[in-house]
């Protein structure tokens, strides 16, 4: 079972899972009636300490990095100027994965979920909607699993006729920017924490 998030266990470099179930407020109708999740299954956030990861003089060589990044991600994180907040946000993103259902947990390391980057830099696995961010010290990753979706099935288009049909923003981008939304707020709590600490200081 996952570690509660308190700042604390964070701030002792401790990783920890935040899974979330939408609900709808008494009286106020979910904005997709028919759409739920199995369980709590299909969103996680995960937050990590970047200084919690293993230092290591060569990524490619350490067994730590071996069991959990594949060879094309130890490679591009080991070309970040911040290569360890660069991992610590993948190995996020990773478990993650995990947690949203959409893959078992290994029994080993992480190396067989493999997170690539397309031409904007933007991550992805199949399946899933990802969203990572770091501020250096800590980092932050939200997986939204489609599949973990029960879709509502399509109306017969004659009933579809007789109504009006609203124009609504689609499902996936509605998703997404809830997750980089989820994401900034994330960051931005955590960055006004270590501002306060250090004005007290």
């Amino acid at each position: 079972m996952a570690d509660r998030f308190t700042i604390t266990s964070l701030l002792e470099g401790k990783s920890a899972v935040v899974q979330i179930t939408p609900v709808a407020g008494e009286g106020i109708e979910p904005a997709i009636p028919s759409v739920a999740l199995h369980g709590s299954r299909g969103l996680a956030l995960e937050i990590a300490n970047v200084a919690a990861l293993p230092d290591a003089e060569d990524y490619a060589q350490d067994a730590f990095y071996r069991a959990n990044f594949t060879p094309a991600e130890i490679a591009r994180c080991s070309k970040e100027p911040a290569a360890k907040a660069a991992f610590q946000s993948l190995l996020a993103a990773k478990r993650a994965i995990v947690k949203s259902g959409a893959v078992r947990e290994p029994q080993e390391g992480l190396n067989g979920i493999e997170i690539s980057f397309d031409g904007g830099g933007s991550p992805s696995y199949p399946g899933c909607l990802l969203s990572l961010s770091d501020t250096g010290t800590i980092a932050a990753a939200a997986c939204f699993w489609l599949g973990g979706v029960a879709w509502p099935a399509a109306q017969p288009e004659a009933a579809q006729a007789g109504r009006a049909q609203p124009r609504v923003v689609p499902t996936k981008i509605r998703i997404l920017a809830a997750l980089v939304a989820l994401s900034l707020l994330v960051l931005f709590g955590l960055g006004s924490l270590k501002i306060f600490q250090l004005a007290t200081r």
